[in-house]
């Protein structure tokens, strides 16, 4: 009997330790820890979805407690009643905010308190409430899953609303894409010269010269002194690049061709030291003021170009008049000469230049060698140096 009694005791002591612990969890729920808690009742106008028992209540961002109970509205079906257990110092008034926020991005969701007047009345149970309400606004338990769906309908009507205007709109660009399908190349090319013109191509241009006729015609100089111009030109032919008539090629563009200098001033160049090279002339120089009247060798570049149709050939054309130094025409003619290109490319432009001025230059030196040199006229009057001095006169007779 002794015995029996013992485990009857022992058994009574455990249940009621299990009661006791039952007793202490309940009462933490409800009541919300060892703190002095003050409940309040919250009214939601909407869904708190996710919102369950043991949520943590926020007071501007610190916890000062949890929720106790969710209950729906007897009076209104759509309200829901949440009881919430909050620390006594917590500075809960009247005009005290509530929303319904979350810990994180995927957190659970929990009560957000915040807001309220220093002087604001405290809150307090109105009649016939067994506890102090708050009133959330209907915003507050909007989740991020129905303001990206309300944001879609809203984007939905304008989408339908403008369905006209949005095709039209489509319509246009794919028409603007065509047309830039169609003109790639004019615009690629536009873009480069935009590019030229703005100094933004960093590629430096090749560099080339023009040559100088290297035979001799003349054992000996046969003519006077003569004077070299700078060749007249047109506007097109006087600049340092290489001038192209027709469509250059686009594959191998010579844009990078530059000459030393201008054309003009190539040529005049070249011109001298072809005529000095022939042995034909005393002197070759250009006009100098204090020079003494002297033949000129007058020319005009009327041709000095790329010429892309029929073929790629590189054409020279000069005019060539020596005026001799009374002012009279000597001799005229015209010397063309072209050459095809072997490349079409930069370096075969310039050969196919420098092949065809050179055969202007082996026809024009010696012509201009071999025409007649014109005779002072009689009685004409003679140089300052070639004038006798006068005979000094007698003494006359001593007498």
């Amino acid at each position: 009997m002794e015995t029996q009694a013992r485990y009857t005791l022992v058994g009574f002591f455990v249940l009621a330790a299990v009661l006791a612990a039952f007793a202490f969890v309940y009462w933490m729920q409800n009541t919300g820890g060892l703190t002095d808690r003050q409940l309040y009742q919250v009214r939601f106008q909407s869904s708190i979805s996710g919102l369950l028992k043991g949520s943590s209540v926020l007071f501007n961002g610190i916890r000062v407690g949890e929720v106790t109970d969710i209950a729906l509205s007897a009076d209104a079906p759509k309200d829901v009643l949440v009881t919430i257990a909050v620390d006594r110092s917590a500075p809960v008034r009247a005009d005290t905010a509530v929303n319904v926020d979350f810990q994180g991005l995927t957190g659970a969701p929990v009560i957000e308190l915040s807001g309220g007047a220093a002087g604001a009345a405290p809150i307090v149970a109105g009649p016939g409430d067994m506890l102090p309400l708050l009133s959330a606004s209907p915003e507050s338990t909007q989740s991020l899953t129905q303001s990206a769906r309300a944001t879609l309908n809203r984007l939905d009507r304008v989408i339908d609303d403008n369905s006209s205007a949005l095709h039209d709109a489509i319509a246009g660009i794919s028409n603007f894409a065509g047309v830039l399908s169609r003109n790639s190349e004019r615009i690629d090319g536009i873009l480069a010269g935009l590019e030229r013109f703005a100094g933004g191509n960093k590629t430096k241009p090749g560099i080339y010269r023009l040559s100088a006729l290297a035979t001799s015609v003349c054992a000996s100089p046969s003519r006077p002194q003569i004077v070299v111009p700078e060749p007249a030109a047109p506007m097109a032919f006087n600049s340092d690049k290489v001038v192209i008539i027709g469509d250059p090629p686009e594959t191998s563009p010579f844009e990078k061709v530059q000459f030393t200098d201008n054309i003009p001033a190539v040529v005049q160049s070249k011109v001298i030291e072809s005529l000095e090279g022939s042995g034909c002339f005393a002197a070759v120089t250009r006009p100098i003021d204090t020079l003494e009247q002297s033949d000129q060798l007058q020319t005009e570049i009327r041709q000095f170009a790329i010429v892309m149709t029929p073929e790629p050939a590189a054409t020279v054309e000069m005019s060539v008049k020596l005026v001799t130094a009374g002012g009279r025409i000597a001799g005229s003619r015209n010397f063309t000469e072209s050459v095809p290109l072997a490349s079409v490319d930069a370096s075969g432009a310039v050969a196919a230049l420098d092949g065809a001025f050179g055969k202007v230059l082996a026809a024009a030196v010696p012509w201009v060698s071999k025409l007649p040199v014109e005779e002072e006229p009689a009685g004409a009057k003679p140089k300052d140096d070639d004038i006798p001095e006068p005979e000094m006169p007698e003494p006359p007779p001593a007498p």
